[in-house]
């Protein structure tokens, strides 16, 4: 769960302005964040989604029906003028 605090601190956002995000407290933050709590898969998708995060890598435990996108299926769709922002993670990996 490091990539989280990683992520959100890189996004230059606190526990605090996070949790607000999502409507929990900032001890719920902490608690994903040190591996002590597994948000359900809305919640986790939307913390995935305000950092920029594709679910699948922020929280390994979820997994879509369809695999990741391979790098051929990434470049089609930016071709196409979709955002594919949120696998930068992959592409770095």
């Amino acid at each position: 769960m490091e990539l989280l605090a990683y992520t959100r601190m890189k996004k230059g956002l606190t526990q605090r302005e996070l949790s607000a995000k999502i409507g929990r407290n900032p001890g719920y933050i902490s608690a994903v964040e040190r591996g002590k709590l597994l948000p359900p898969f809305q919640i986790a998708d939307e913390l995935a989604l305000i950092l920029g995060l594709p679910v699948e890598i922020a929280f390994p435990e979820y997994t879509r029906k369809s695999l990741l996108p391979k790098w051929s299926e990434l470049m089609y769709l930016k071709s196409l003028g979709i955002d594919i922002s949120p696998y930068h993670v992959l592409l770095v990996l």
